[in-house]
């Protein structure tokens, strides 16, 4: 939010009759009762400058002490700094509220979420979002509410499926995403019309509605459907046996009033390769035609459940427990008119709670309250493209309960929620028949640049088999190649292939390469680890001017049938320079020495240690190391200032005259004045045909 304060519009303390305040509750001090608080902390309108008053740090530290809750946050962001900026001994403390979604770029739900800042001497110190029960008095006034914290009982399921038919009723952007109100069923379901004897169902081509369950497995689940218990689950299913996740998701299922449930453990014939097969290859349909997705976020492993009540005191990423801020607040709003404020005219006025989840301090920066990522189901591969192809769903987060849709993410009860780092992938995915796209057209970019968002998430998350990698994203890749229509080459596309390479490890480079093959050493497949696409080349796509070309690039699949699935091997075969290089560090900063191109052209052994270009180099493994000096830089793009590719070690010559190489990593450098780089090296090198592997 804007930190200026102006003055002028601040509400100042005179002009205000004391004698009809509500009685002073105990956890404010007297000066703070009769002056901010009777203010209502500058909860009186979104156009004024807020509430405005001086204190000096004595006072505020007597009161703190004395148990006032105002003067202990005031003086918790009244750093030493602020010292120098006063001569009178007097800080000039501003309360303001302001409505978050029009103050700033993000969009909070619920919509006119109100926030709450404390400016002290023309310094933001302080920032949180407001919220109050649903049934205190300051409810009229304070749009956002606690979180529900019985996600599973009934009130909260009623008012999820409240939330569920809204969007159906009145989001256009998902009704037009809506293939039918019913569509084709996948091949089992499990019938939920009795929750304590669930049934496994085939549907033989029916339509109707079903719910999708995406869950953690975690453990191995006994209890799954195979070949020799499958005609008894068609009868009845023990519930006794089933694991807590999926009893809950069956209940759930019921409470919704939606017949069938979709769980793979036991809609998938888990001993049957030929069934896992046909399933997976039918993932993009199960997830995208689900009536409803329920995501047990907060599930670790399968027999946890994710019904439980949530804590009253949520937690960070890291485990530290974030207790909000609760203070007193008068309501209802006082009839005011130029300032004199006049609440004998108006109605009784009660005292109610406010709570403040702070969202910035001066000292901690940026505080997240909740973040997606927090939660186990956020750590899986198979579990990313269940959340990114559901057109609904239903989350029960480690904090609360949530609908998601391609509309907005809310709060079940209208908590708040700060969907800033949410990713969606574009509605074209979800339509039947998407438009076919240009390759380079603003909206072609768009979807890939989409892509790249997909992989940055997906890197983040492990498989627990690694061959897996490039299979626990292949349903959602056929998403993406549907609308691309782009050769799909073990997670990079062709018609952005140059682009694509640009891929690089900031952190994580301690993750050793798998012991077995899985991808070529030229995808992000081949390794674990939060992989960047793109480069740094500014951002922009494409990159600058390409100083390399595609010659070919094959893969070879290991089930023709799955073109979105394992590989067995990929060569590229690239037409570009390569140059000799050296990495090295000094103190904070990256430098790559290169050979000159005199040195290049003879093929000299040597590398001349020239510091004049700094940059950035990402080794894709530490073990890649050991490769020192005997690495060579494989430019990709360039621009007047600035080069980026590949960092690449030689495997074999084969054919003789054509140098074999495996990637390692990733460079940037830039030149020391515009057009250096072009002029030392991209107009000589020698360029022939290099294959990487």
């Amino acid at each position: 939010m804007d930190q200026s304060v102006n003055r002028a519009s601040r509400i100042t303390l005179h002009k205000f009759n004391w004698r009809h305040l509500p009685p002073k509750p105990s956890t404010v001090c007297e000066s703070c009762w009769t002056g901010p608080f009777a203010r209502r902390l500058g909860f009186l309108g979104y156009t004024t400058g807020g509430f405005w008053y001086t204190s000096s740090r004595e006072r505020l530290k007597a009161s703190a002490a004395a148990g006032c809750l105002w003067c202990q946050l005031v003086l918790s962001v009244c750093g030493e700094d602020l010292d120098a900026k006063i001569s009178d001994g007097l800080l000039g403390i501003t309360a303001k509220c302001y409505i978050v979604e029009s103050d700033t770029a993000r969009h909070i739900t619920p919509r006119n979420t109100q926030g709450l800042c404390i400016i002290v001497e023309d310094s933001l110190r302080f920032e949180g979002n407001v919220f109050t029960a649903p049934d205190d008095p300051a409810a009229e006034d304070i749009i956002g509410r606690t979180r529900i914290l019985d996600v599973g009982s009934p009130r909260s399921l009623a008012l999820a499926g409240i939330c569920i038919e809204r969007c159906e009723r009145e989001h256009s952007r998902c009704i037009a995403l809506s293939l039918s109100t019913e569509t084709f069923l996948p091949t089992r379901l499990v019938d939920c019309s009795n929750p304590d004897t669930p049934r496994l169902v085939s549907t033989a081509g029916t339509r109707g509605r079903y719910i999708a369950l995406s869950y953690v497995w975690g453990e191995a689940q006994p209890h799954s459907t195979t070949k020799s218990n499958i005609k008894a689950y068609a009868d009845r299913i023990d519930s006794s046996c089933l694991p807590k996740t999926i009893t809950d998701a069956i209940r759930v299922t019921h409470a919704l009033g939606i017949q069938y449930l979709w769980a793979d453990t036991l809609c998938i014939i888990q001993d049957s390769d030929a069934d896992k097969r046909r399933e997976i290859g039918r993932m993009h349909r199960i997830y995208r035609d689900a009536h409803l997705t329920v995501i047990a976020a907060s599930a670790s492993k399968v027999s946890e459940g994710f019904l439980q009540d949530r804590p009253a005191a949520p937690c960070s990423r890291d485990g530290t427990v974030l207790p909000d801020i609760i203070l007193p607040i008068i309501h209802p709003l006082p009839q005011y008119t130029d300032n004199n404020l006049s609440p004998e005219n108006g109605p009784k006025q009660h005292v109610g709670r406010m709570h403040i989840s702070p969202t910035y301090t001066r000292y901690q920066g940026h505080i997240e309250q909740y973040n997606h990522s927090w939660d186990p189901i956020s750590g899986r591969g198979w579990c990313m493209q269940e959340y990114l192809m559901s057109p609904r769903a239903l989350l029960f987060t480690s904090q609360t309960l949530q609908f998601r849709c391609q509309t907005a993410t809310h709060c079940i009860g209208d908590a708040i929620y700060d969907p800033t780092d949410e990713r969606r992938i574009p509605d074209t995915l979800f339509l039947a028949e998407p438009p076919l796209l240009e390759y380079g057209s603003e909206e072609w970019m768009g979807v890939h640049a989409a892509w790249r968002g997909v992989v940055d998430d997906y890197s983040r998350r492990t498989v627990t088999v690694p061959s897996d990698k490039l299979v626990a994203c292949g349903a959602i890749a056929g998403e993406f190649h549907r609308v691309l229509r782009s050769d799909y080459l073990a997670g990079l596309w062709r018609h952005a292939l140059l682009d694509d390479l640009l891929w690089f490890k900031e952190t994580g480079s301690d993750i050793p390469r798998p012991a077995e093959y899985r991808a070529p050493s030229w995808s992000w497949a081949s390794l674990d680890g939060h992989v960047k696409v793109g480069g740094r080349g500014l951002g922009a796509f494409p990159h600058g001017t390409p100083v390399a070309e595609v010659v070919r690039c094959e893969v070879a699949l290991e089930d023709a049938a799955l073109p979105f699935g394992q590989v067995l091997a990929g060569s590229l075969v690239l037409r570009a320079a390569s140059v000799r290089c050296v990495l090295h560090k000094r103190e904070n900063t990256f430098y790559i020495g290169l050979q000159t191109a005199q040195q290049a052209q003879h093929d000299a052994d040597e590398v001349e240690a020239n510091t004049k270009y700094s940059g950035e180099w990402f080794l894709d493994c530490d073990a890649d190391a050991e490769t020192t000096g005997k690495q060579w830089v494989v430019p990709l793009w360039e621009d007047e200032w600035w080069l980026e590719g590949l960092i690449v070690t030689r495997v074999r010559s084969d054919p003789p005259g054509r140098e074999v190489f495996r990637r390692v990593g990733f460079f940037y450098v830039e030149g020391p004045k515009p057009g250096a780089l072009r002029d030392d090296w991209s107009g000589e090198l020698p360029v022939a045909e290099i294959e990487i592997v």
